[in-house]
């Protein structure tokens, strides 16, 4: 018999332990979840990755990741207003979430939302100036809208700020030629042109902007640019058919047929087999020899020079002929020919430097003027030598060949140290190296000059800024701003590189100075915008909530009807949490301007805001007034939604609740929170059917989550009347070879306000057998009171207690608490108790509680001598217990694991409450643990494992000598439980 009933314990234990193990399996974490939508959304599945997404918010609700990542979700799977309210919550709750504005803009920019996407871009960056991404994204608009004046301007910003950029560059020219393409498209020939030409400036060798420079260049008459630009495509690739071809048409239309010839020789070789080029050798020598009939002068001077090489007019004529018909390579070619006959001829010198000029070789222009200057130094020679140096050098910055730009500026400033546009050439040269130290140097150097010069301690102040030196940068902006407090851009710069430098270091500490700087300016000019939100923006973000309203009020009276300022004054009530005065203010906005998203967005977050402050202070009907206001204003924001329906169900408002749950499931069919808050109020109801039946449409809409499945089966359970069980109890003792058994069957069946339970104990002990018959129940009075009643009877009172009767009221209080007192009556053999029980228990996140203590007054019909020495023949006894529990499952306290530990014998102990005399007089300690599991909340199994130590017997002493220990017995039992709900 016991082996079998080993085997079933073991069975039993192995069982639990799988069951578990199944249980573990089924843990999602949000952190896993969220992985898993990244993946989904990667191979395009959204609606699974909403789905994953909506099941880690319900984890982690106050996760910003998890809703950003909902929010892209909804946005690719095209619903943009779920998507748009989640991003919306991500920036309002963390406004600097960079992503966030970025998915908003993109979104926004498809919808073809264009001003909504350009305001996420403005306030993006707000946060984030100058952020590169943003002002991308902000440009990608501007574009899409077809705001060419404004996209033109961000454009030539961000290539400002940008210019070393390889991507930014990239975008840059390909804005350029989208928009000369456009001007080009509309006629507007010149801005076109210019277009092409900033293009050209950053790659000289662009395909397109040469084509099309040409092409502009032919249909507006001005071949002498035309024939540079064809020319300039043909170093890029000299044997193209093509632009061989257009030169040809240019000198022909030139009436520069010679050189036309030899181009059309050219072709004649690369290309001898095609038509049109035979074609037009032809051709080009008899237009040549109409034209030349007429005697051409360039020619007879040409005849001249060829009889006469030495004849000095000839060439001057020659040299002025080919260079005032744009052939500067002919001209050049003339005077290096005359060079070589009259060496460092000065007029021909000045000739061959103006020839080079216009080819644009201003290196070796620069080279010959320097030549010119140091053999007559005079200003004129001088300063034309720093011109085309110069010019020189911002050939060199053309093509980021910053060296050799730098090389050339050094020369320049050691001709004339004072010179502030080589001054800020170098330096902008030093800078794109990021060389600042140089770029500083040259600056101070150029400063012993000109002392104080404005223009020099503003780009010193750039460079520093730049450097990441912003507090050096911001003395010098403060000294300009209150040198000249009328030039708002030193207030700007002031302000971005005090609150830069302040962000750098915490040892900078200029909150005060910046703070006086702007007074002083407000004193001046108390309408200045830029001072009022500057210093506004200062003392909000110092929480100086007082002082920026004051600000906000003085901007509001020169500037009244502006919106953006009444809007930031309500941010400003709104971050110093006065919501009342925030909401007035933006909800009379989105009164007069109800499309406004930004307007609405924000009197609904305030609504929000004051309610929440009125549930920390348990005014919860002011709270749902502010939801209800909210509801008014956007009848499904989900957040007001689920703020309203958690107080209407604690109010107990179940039909109101229920109305808005509804309102919230047709706006939101695939969020599970409205099916949850419904399933959740049907049990507050116990309308058990009508919870489990929305419980399980809740569960096959999660795709059968596990978390859900089990409140679905926690319901369904409810339902179920009737419960029955078994039980198994063995004591084994270290003092004696015998093993108490005792089992038990059960029977429970549920009543409207209770529970009623019959039980059947058969024990086997070492002095015999018996059956205890025991019924108890369980009546809940009101919400906050319920009642425990228990009796049993037993035909032998020494293997049970012959008569047990027992009752016990409870009360449960505020945050948790439970109290409980009560009585106990036992009659055994030995004797009867009396007893009185007090307990307090509590309720802490995933633990419960529970402290207890007995008073126990016996009154036995043993003597002392049957006793042991240990014992105390008192008729007052107690006994205290401790117990807690740690929930696995805590919403539904399915599944636990438990501890006890306690002091004395308890009239309440299964296991111990039938030898009654002499178990009160022994001193007894006792500890245990276990697990109880429920399988889908209709099968539970329990085990728990205990240990009591009792002092059986004191030291004995003789003449104050220890003779004999005290001696302690143990005893170590094992429960196990199975329960069954049907």
């Amino acid at each position: 018999m016991l082996k079998r009933i080993s085997k079933l314990t073991l069975a039993l234990m192995l069982l639990c332990l799988y069951t578990n193990a199944q249980w573990l399996k089924k843990f999602e974490s949000s952190d896993n979840l969220y992985q898993d939508a990244k993946r989904e959304i990667e191979l395009k599945h959204y609606q699974k990755a909403i789905n994953m997404c909506n099941k880690a918010l319900d984890i982690s609700p106050k996760n910003m990741d998890i809703h950003l990542l909902l929010g892209r979700a909804y946005s690719l799977a095209g619903k943009v207003d779920s998507a748009r309210l989640e991003l919306n919550r991500v920036i309002e709750k963390n406004p600097k979430y960079r992503d966030a504005y970025i998915y908003l803009i993109n979104m926004e920019s498809i919808a073809c939302n264009y001003v909504q996407a350009i305001e996420y871009a403005d306030l993006g960056l707000k946060y984030f100036p100058n952020d590169r991404d943003i002002l991308l994204k902000k440009l990608d608009v501007y574009n899409k809208e077809g705001n060419w004046i404004e996209s033109n301007k961000l454009a030539d910003y961000l290539f400002d700020k940008y210019s070393g950029d390889p991507f930014i560059r990239t975008v840059y020219l390909e804005y350029k030629l989208t928009l000369a393409r456009q001007y080009s498209h509309k006629g507007y020939i010149d801005i076109a042109k210019r277009s092409y030409e900033a293009v050209l400036e950053q790659d000289p060798l662009n395909k397109e902007a040469i084509q099309a420079v040409y092409n502009l260049d032919v249909r507006s008459g001005n071949y002498v640019s035309s024939l540079a630009f064809t020319n300039r495509a043909l170093q890029a690739s000299p044997s193209s058919y093509e632009f061989m071809i257009k030169k040809v048409g240019i000198l022909e239309a030139m009436y520069r047929y010679v050189d036309a010839i030899e181009v059309i020789q050219n072709l004649e070789k690369l290309y001898p087999n095609d038509p049109e080029v035979r074609k037009l050798g032809p051709y080009m020598r008899m237009q040549a020899g109409r034209y030349y009939m007429n005697s051409d002068p360039y020619l007879q001077f040409q005849g001249v020079l060829e009889k006469e090489p030495g004849n000095r007019d000839a060439l001057n004529y020659v040299v002025n002929i080919a260079n005032s018909r744009g052939l500067s390579e002919d001209a050049l070619s003339w005077v290096n020919t005359g060079l070589k006959k009259y060496q460092g001829d000065k007029d021909l010198t000045i000739k061959k430097m103006g020839i080079l000029t216009n080819l644009k070789s201003y290196g070796l222009a620069s080279k010959l003027a320097e030549g010119v200057y140091r053999q007559n130094p005079t200003p004129d020679n001088k300063a034309n030598f720093i011109e085309l140096r110069t010019q020189s050098a911002k050939a060199y910055i053309a093509e980021q060949e910053y060296d050799s730009a730098i090389s050339d500026l050094k020369t320049v400033l050691q001709y004339d140290h004072s010179d502030k546009q080589a001054t800020s050439m170098m330096v902008n040269a030093y800078s794109q190296q990021k060389r600042y130290d140089d770029a500083l140097h040259v600056i101070d150097e150029v400063l012993t000059y000109y002392p104080g010069d404005e223009g020099l301690l503003y780009k010193k102040a750039g460079v520093l800024e730049s450097y990441q030196h912003y507090a050096e940068a911001a003395q010098i902006s403060r000294d300009l701003l209150q040198r000249y407090p009328d030039k708002r851009h030193y207030l700007n710069s002031f302000v971005e590189q005090s609150l830069a430098a302040g962000r750098q270091s915490l040892a900078y500490d200029d909150y005060s100075s910046t703070k006086t700087i702007l007074q002083e300016v407000l004193e001046k000019q108390p309408d200045n915008l830029d001072a009022l939100n500057y210093i506004i923006n200062i003392e909000t973000a110092f929480k100086q909530y007082d002082s920026a309203i004051v600000y906000a009020d003085q901007a509001l009276h020169y500037y009244p009807d502006s919106k953006d300022l009444l809007f930031k004054k309500a941010a400003i009530y709104s971050d110093a949490h006065k919501y009342q005065e925030a909401y007035a203010i933006t909800g009379a906005l989105h009164g007069q301007f109800p499309y406004n998203i930004r307007f609405r967005d924000a009197y609904i977050d305030q609504l929000q805001g004051s309610g929440r402050q009125y549930m920390a202070s348990n005014m919860a009907d002011s709270a749902l007034g502010e939801y209800y206001k909210a509801l008014e204003a956007s009848p499904i924001d989900s957040n007001t939604l689920f703020y309203a329906i958690n107080i209407l169900n604690d109010q107990k408002q179940y039909d109101t609740a229920l109305a808005l749950i509804a309102r919230g499931r047709r706006a939101y069919p695939d969020k599970p929170y409205f099916l949850l808050k419904r399933a959740v109020i049907y049990e507050n109801q116990l309308k058990w059917e009508e919870a489990w039946l929305t419980a399980d449409t809740l569960t096959k809409m999660a795709n059968l989550d596990p978390k859900y499945q089990d409140y679905t089966n926690y319901l369904f359970s409810r339902r179920l009347k009737n419960q029955w069980g078994v039980a198994y109890l063995r004591s084994k003792f270290d003092y004696a070879p015998s093993i108490n058994h005792i089992a038990t069957v059960q029977y429970t069946r549920r009543i409207k306000r209770g529970s009623i339970t019959g039980r059947i104990n058969y024990a086997g002990r070492q002095n015999g057998t018996g059956f205890q018959f025991e019924a108890d129940a369980i009546y809940n009075h009101t919400p906050k009171w319920y009642s425990y009643g228990v009796a049993s009877y037993s035909p032998n009172g020494i293997i049970f207690p012959q008569l047990k009767l027992g009752y016990s009221i409870f009360h449960s209080f505020k945050h948790g608490y439970d109290g409980e007192v009560g009585v106990r009556y036992l009659k055994a053999d030995s004797g009867t108790t009396l007893s009185f029980l007090a307990s307090v228990a509590k309720e802490y996140k995933d633990f419960y509680f529970n402290l207890r203590g007995y008073y126990i007054n016996l009154n036995t019909n043993l003597s002392s001598a049957s006793l042991a020495s240990a014992a105390t023949t008192q008729p007052n006894y107690y006994s205290v217990i401790l117990s807690a529990r740690y929930y696995m499952n805590p919403v539904t306290h399915g599944d636990w694991f438990s501890a006890i530990a306690g002091y004395g014998t308890a009239p309440d102990d299964f296991s111990r409450n039938y030898a009654l005399a002499q178990l009160l007089s022994y001193p007894t300690v006792s500890c245990g643990a276990g697990y109880t599991k429920q399988i889908k909340h209709r099968t539970t199994i329990g085990m728990f494992f205990s240990w009591y130590n009792q002092k059986y017997t004191d030291a004995v002493f003789v003449n104050n000598e220890k003779i004999a220990d005290p001696t302690y017995h143990n005893q170590y039992d094992f429960y196990l439980q199975l329960l069954r709900r049907f």
